[in-house]
């Protein structure tokens, strides 16, 4: 589409002298190799080129560059925003995107520079109207157009009920509007939480009672087919949940990773609570104290055996742990006090 006024006006105004000697030289001869050339120059810059970047990359010219960018603009080869009062910011715009905005009208290019404005926390319906003018029906039309050709998109915000904001189609969402890993569409994505949970379990009964760390975890959701997939992080998270439900027993080892393996898997019975009484009243002093057998941690125990080249005989940390354990009575009467 043609551009109107209001683009050439503006940049006319970024531009130094007088504004009637730029409009009045609008008949300067223009080549093709010109708009090539300076089309290539913003390609080459896909940050985008201000005013101070055309001058020193020889496009002095306050005329030609108003010639050029009204012929791009023409094609759609070209974006212009406004980064400050008499400051714009040049972006050359590709092939294929440039399909995209073929016979589109300035108030199709109006709404997608204020929704492209907005970043990834995007723009409501009603900004949008406020901010470009325009009224409802009209408002409506052009974003349904610009939805169809797949250059901006709706999302829905998990701030509001039933509310969606417009941003860019390539555009991620902030996580304040989409809520992140845990939200689906605007909406909380209790099917999908509860399938990583179902797959955590299945991976920790795969692997015979051995230990699992987080990163063991987090390779193997990784590989499965999901929506999305969560980091590591959030995937402790899950593992939390599932701590909660005494389902798996996690612990945290000298590196700082932690490592889990499912209740009932060793054949040692827990309880949630039993840390926080004396040890004599629970009645799992044995277990308790079982469990800080280094065994349990390590990533070796399954090239460990009795004889090997790994084996329990030569471990320096199961000596050092029988040093500091020599008797599970010597052990108990320590720990008679521990609450």
């Amino acid at each position: 589409p043609e551009p109107s006024s209001i683009d050439l006006a503006l940049v006319a105004a970024s531009l130094e002298g007088p504004l009637s000697a730029g409009f009045a030289n609008m008949e300067v001869q223009l080549h093709g190799q010109d708009v090539e050339a300076f089309y290539r120059f913003c390609l080459d810059n896909p940050q985008g080129v201000t005013n101070d970047s055309l001058r020193q990359g020889g496009w002095a010219d306050q005329a030609m560059v108003l010639r050029v960018a009204n012929e791009l603009l023409s094609q759609g080869r070209l974006s212009i925003t406004q980064i400050s009062p008499g400051q714009l910011m040049y972006q050359a715009i590709d092939s294929h995107t440039a399909a995209k905005f073929r016979g589109l009208e300035r108030e199709h290019m109006l709404v997608f520079q204020t929704i492209e404005k907005a970043g990834d926390k995007g723009v409501w319906g009603k900004g949008l109207r406020d901010q470009t003018g325009l009224q409802q029906h009209t408002c409506a039309k052009v974003t349904k157009e610009l939805i169809r050709r797949q250059l901006v998109k709706e999302v829905k915000s998990v701030q509001g009920r039933g509310r969606k904001v417009f941003m860019k189609w390539d555009v991620e969402p902030n996580k304040s509007i989409s809520g992140g890993t845990w939200y689906q569409d605007g909406e909380f994505a209790t099917s999908w939480i509860e399938s990583l949970r179902e797959r955590c379990l299945q991976y920790m009964e795969g692997q015979q009672s051995r230990t699992v760390t987080s990163e063991d975890l987090h390779l193997y959701i990784q590989q499965q087919p999901g929506p999305s997939i969560p980091t590591q992080e959030e995937l402790q998270l899950i593992m939390r949940s599932l701590e909660l439900e005494e389902k798996v027993h996690a612990v945290q080892s000298v590196s700082g990773q932690m490592v889990y393996v499912l209740r009932g898997g060793t054949g040692i019975g827990f309880d949630t609570f039993a840390g926080r009484l004396p040890k004599f009243l629970t009645g799992l002093q044995e277990a308790s104290h079982s469990l800080t057998v280094p065994c349990l941690l390590c990533p070796l125990q399954g090239e460990c055996r009795v004889g090997g080249r790994i084996s329990p005989e030569s471990c320096e940390y199961m000596e050092a742990w029988l040093r500091k354990n020599p008797s599970t009575a010597e052990a108990s009467n320590d720990r008679m006090n521990d609450w």
